[in-house]
């Protein structure tokens, strides 16, 4: 495997050269700052420019012409970064040395036409794909209650402060999208290409030099000339006293979601000891929560922690009846007390440490897995895999247990069901 960077007409090119894959792997990648201004625009952005191109009169043609170069998959997102929102294009297609030459380029440039050169009219987006989709985004937030999972999430989320400013809640949201037009959008992805900075990731059994100059030809950035970015968003507070928030739902059961913040983490603790304790605490089967809540209480359908990195946070989301809230609730915290004071088998922290260490096995399996690897390296400054391993290895169960102390519940979210 080798590695070639380059910097091509305002973009940075960064290509992964494995005779590993029969595909290549294509990674697009605009930063821009996050702002709360900009919630109403991102999801609806992503919606549009995956349905549209300057180039295509219909999604029909645009489908016909991927048919006549192999069928690319590919997906627009506009991802959460900390303090970076990412216009993220993915797409993975056949090598030319298993189809036909010349079809790389091909693939390429279609791949650049949707992300670069979407179809404008009148100064806009294209009015009936801006319309239609603008309606299945309204209609995908209206039914979240239906997701009772993804709706507790987004009140959790209003209700708990981690951004530097307030998040809107969902009724303030559906009303700023039902608002915008065409034109507005479009001026807005005109501003995210103008300010923001643009990576882009091939990886494949390709030759980078040919790489570069097939997107040279196809793309020209002129956005930010920024260097350093810091994508972490650290916790300054929280609440002593944690807020708990009790929301009646129709549903059968109850969807639970504790939310915790950690204070003033140092860069080892935040990208390796923060990863054991998530684990121990709920990462899997043999975790402290799923032994004590769901195996022995029987108090849940599932439960399991998940960690925020770039902003400091851990969630812990559990399915549950809502007569065993105060019981499972109780149950956490004191799991949680018990990481405090190591009160976890040796055999749990170097089992998780075990998973850690074969998750880094499998990056080199997958194409995805490797560019999320090495953007992880350049935008937030993970280790590359080597020194990972090594810097897990020096983990001990005290610097767990130190960290534990940094946890502190902050909001509780409660969607109680009837049953």
């Amino acid at each position: 495997m080798e590695f070639y960077d380059y910097n091509v007409n305002g973009f940075d090119l960064h290509v992964i050269k494995t005779a590993r894959f029969k595909t290549v792997f294509y990674s697009v990648n605009i930063r821009f700052d996050d702002a709360r201004e900009y919630e109403k625009y991102t999801s609806l952005l992503s919606r549009v420019l995956a349905q549209t191109s300057s180039k295509f009169d219909s999604i029909r043609e645009i489908n016909a012409f991927c048919a006549s170069i192999y069928d690319p998959s590919y997906n627009i997102r506009v991802l959460e970064s900390g303090s970076q929102d990412i216009l993220s294009l993915t797409a993975s297609f056949s090598n030319e040395k298993y189809t036909e030459k010349g079809m790389n380029e091909k693939s390429f440039k279609f791949l650049s036409e949707v992300l670069f050169e979407p179809k404008v009219v009148n100064g806009g987006f294209d009015e009936d794909v801006f319309q239609v989709q603008k309606e299945k985004l309204l209609e995908y937030y209206k039914t979240l209650k239906d997701r009772p999972q993804n709706y507790a999430g987004s009140r959790l989320s209003e209700e708990m402060q981690i951004k530097k400013y307030k998040t809107f809640k969902l009724d303030e949201l559906i009303r700023e999208i039902e608002k915008l037009t065409a034109k507005e959008l479009y001026e807005f992805y005109q501003k995210v290409m103008s300010e923001g900075k643009l990576d882009i990731f091939v990886c494949g059994d390709v030759e980078p030099e040919s790489i570069c100059d097939v997107l040279s030809k196809n793309i020209y950035f002129n956005g930010s000339k920024r260097g350093e970015i810091n994508h972490y968003v650290g916790q300054s507070s929280y609440n002593e006293k944690p807020k708990v928030i009790i929301e009646l739902s129709s549903n059968a059961q109850s969807n639970l979601i504790v939310g915790c913040k950690l204070m003033d983490l140092t860069d080892f603790e935040r990208k390796y000891v923060f990863v054991l304790y998530s684990w121990i605490l709920g990462g899997g089967m043999n975790s402290l929560l799923t032994q004590t809540v769901r195996e022995k209480n029987s108090l849940c359908y599932y439960i399991y922690a998940v960690r925020q990195n770039l902003f400091d946070t851990m969630k812990i989301y559990a399915g549950i009846n809502g007569e065993d809230f105060e019981k499972t609730y109780k149950l956490i915290q004191e799991e949680m007390e018990n990481m405090k004071k190591g009160n976890f088998t040796d055999e749990l922290f170097e089992g998780v440490k075990e998973i850690y260490y074969n998750s880094l096995i499998k990056i080199e399996d997958s194409q995805s897995e490797l560019v999320g690897s090495f953007t992880s390296e350049l935008f937030v400054h993970n280790d590359n895999i080597e020194n990972r391993r090594k810097q897990m290895e020096k983990v001990t169960k005290e610097d767990v247990m130190n960290l534990a102390k940094k946890v502190h519940i902050d909001t509780v979210f409660l969607l109680k069901g009837e049953r």
